[in-house]
């Protein structure tokens, strides 16, 4: 059964999955901090919210979890307006569509790491005394990348990589909150390919940015991310069956490289 009347923080909740967790986790009567650098996208979610839902408490926050202080203000804002928190859901974050050697710049993989594993981390130790208290959750939107490596995506592949491994770790430290990580594969309704790192050269890869209709959307991904939650499990594949995956490349590793190598490239154009 869906929590009702908690206290949720979803970070990069202005679009995608983090939308749709939003609009999910709404129908319990949930309490939401609603976080994202496009507070304009975010007004228009709360809106959504409250047209069908008039009582519903959100607090909505222009942050970039990137920044350390930035993230403080927000759990200390969100903590103000709540009085506890029950769920982190950390979600903002960018893709990766380039070859390594056609990148602009090196620091670019720098900024994926401040957004997508910093990110992570800052939410995670500002929120932390307060989720140890609530005996709560804090979930990482991780990736099926952070499984596997893929081609393309080096910088996001080793974010995700730090991602789950740091949460692996503080899943022993921290007994009494649960951890859980969500490991996607491509998901449609969102915008990572349309904001992805990609290279300014001339002879750079490009992606198709429309997905396949076998891809798993926003609202189902949300829907299984939530289900796991409530069932407490400590890591779920989107879609289900990539879960096989990383036993998988133990066992053939040369064979699955190549079988994700090539349907990666069959996303390019």
């Amino acid at each position: 059964m869906l929590m009702t009347n908690k206290h949720y923080l979803i970070t990069g909740a202005s679009s995608g999955l983090g939308r749709e967790l939003a609009l999910q986790l709404a129908k319990g009567g949930n309490g939401l901090t609603l976080v994202a650098r496009r507070y304009e996208l975010l007004c228009e979610l709360k809106d959504e919210i409250l047209k069908k839902s008039p009582q519903q408490k959100i607090l909505l926050m222009s942050a970039d979890v990137s920044e350390k202080d930035s993230v403080k203000k927000m759990v200390q804002e969100s903590i103000a307006q709540f009085g506890a928190l029950d769920c982190l859901i950390a979600n903002a974050g960018r893709s990766m569509w380039s070859r390594f050697r056609d990148v602009d710049d090196p620091d670019e993989l720098k900024s994926l790491m401040d957004l997508n594993y910093m990110g992570v981390v800052y939410s995670a130790f500002y929120a932390l005394d307060h989720l140890r208290q609530s005996k709560g959750s804090f979930v990482a939107i991780s990736s099926l990348q952070g499984a596997i490596p893929v081609p393309y995506h080096s910088g996001y592949v080793a974010s995700k990589y730090a991602v789950n491994g740091f949460i692996e770790t503080l899943r022993q430290e921290e007994p009494d909150i649960h951890f859980m990580l969500a490991n996607p594969s491509w998901i449609a309704g969102t915008e990572l390919r349309k904001k992805a790192l990609a290279s300014s050269s001339s002879n750079s890869i490009k992606v198709n940015t429309t997905h396949g209709k076998k891809v798993m959307d926003a609202k189902k991904c949300a829907e299984a991310v939530i289900k796991a939650l409530e069932e407490k499990k400590l890591s779920v594949f989107l879609p289900k069956k990539y879960s096989l995956v990383p036993l998988l490349r133990c066992l053939a590793p040369a064979l699955i490289d190549t079988i994700v190598k090539t349907k990666v490239d069959s996303q390019l154009r």
